[in-house]
């Protein structure tokens, strides 16, 4: 089963020097929102800046091939 993930983050913009809200989705294959929950936070854990998980819904997508 895929879900989709979406996660907030700071950055700081190279240039400017200010923080910047960073929003991103990720395709996670996982059997319940709990385990893609533990996977975003074994990726996501250990970074500079600290992260949420914004929401989780299940994905339409039945498969990928490779």
């Amino acid at each position: 089963m895929y879900y989709v993930a979406k996660v907030k983050f700071e950055s700081i913009d190279d240039k400017s020097g200010k923080i910047k809200n960073i929003r991103e989705e990720y395709l996670v294959s996982a059997e319940n929102v709990s385990e893609v929950e533990s996977k975003l936070n074994t990726k996501f854990g250990e970074g500079i800046s600290e992260f949420s998980v914004s929401g989780v819904s299940e994905s339409k997508i039945m498969g990928i091939i490779e």
